[in-house]
Formats: C-alpha cells, sequence, structure tokens
C-alpha cells in the first residue's frame, strides 16, 4: 500500500508542474543533486528514496531542501546498491542505479523516463 501511495505522490507531483518544467523532473539525466540544493528535483529524489525505503523524513520537515537527511539516505542506497563512492553526492552512478531499480519495478514509462 505505501508503495501505491508513494508512486501516486510522486505522479501527481510531476503531473502538477507546468509542461515546461515537467520534462525537467527526470532526475536521472537532470542536474546532479548535493547538500544545499534545493526544488522540485530535490522533492523528486526524496519521494523515489521514499517508495524504495531509504527515506523517512519526520512528521514537520518539508521536502524540497537537500540537507543531512537527504544526504544520509542517498548514501546508505549507494551502499546497499554497490555505487562507489557513498558519498551522497546524487550524480550519475547514483542515477544510473536509481534508473534500472525503477525501470526494472516496471515504473519508469510511468514517471515519464524513457531509455
Amino acid at each position: 500500500m505505501k508503495t501505491i501511495i508513494t508512486l501516486a505522490l510522486v505522479l501527481g507531483f510531476i503531473v502538477a508542474v507546468p509542461k515546461v518544467h515537467a520534462e525537467t523532473q527526470n532526475i536521472t539525466v537532470s542536474e546532479n543533486l548535493t547538500v544545499g540544493m534545493s526544488g522540485a528535483s530535490v522533492v523528486t529524489l526524496q519521494a523515489l528514496l521514499s517508495e524504495t525505503g531509504y527515506l523517512n523524513v519526520p512528521v514537520g520537515v518539508p521536502l524540497g531542501y537537500f540537507g543531512a537527511i537527504t544526504k544520509n539516505a542517498v548514501a546508505n542506497y549507494q551502499a546497499n546498491r554497490g555505487v562507489s563512492p557513498t558519498s551522497g553526492f546524487y550524480g550519475p552512478a547514483t542515477k544510473l542505479a536509481l534508473f534500472n531499480d525503477f525501470y526494472a519495478r516496471g515504473y519508469a514509462r510511468l514517471l515519464g523516463w524513457s531509455i
């Protein structure tokens, strides 16, 4: 049930953004993300990390800021997926791992991601 709810939130967020901006929501091909950044790409990353069980944002903490909680979630994801280094930086190797995870689940097309 959590999977369906989280995926619905991600899809709802992507559909809710204007078309001009929606094209940048495929965070597997957009900008790299690191501590201190904020915005729609960070929200999408956080939702995907939540979907995979790596991010649990405490109640009252708003989404959209890449801070210590998100960095630790990315680092844990990297460690469990064999991405090196496990620095918590969301760059090319982590993007590929995330894409492969969601592609294998059949979610890539639902998220508007293409090969």
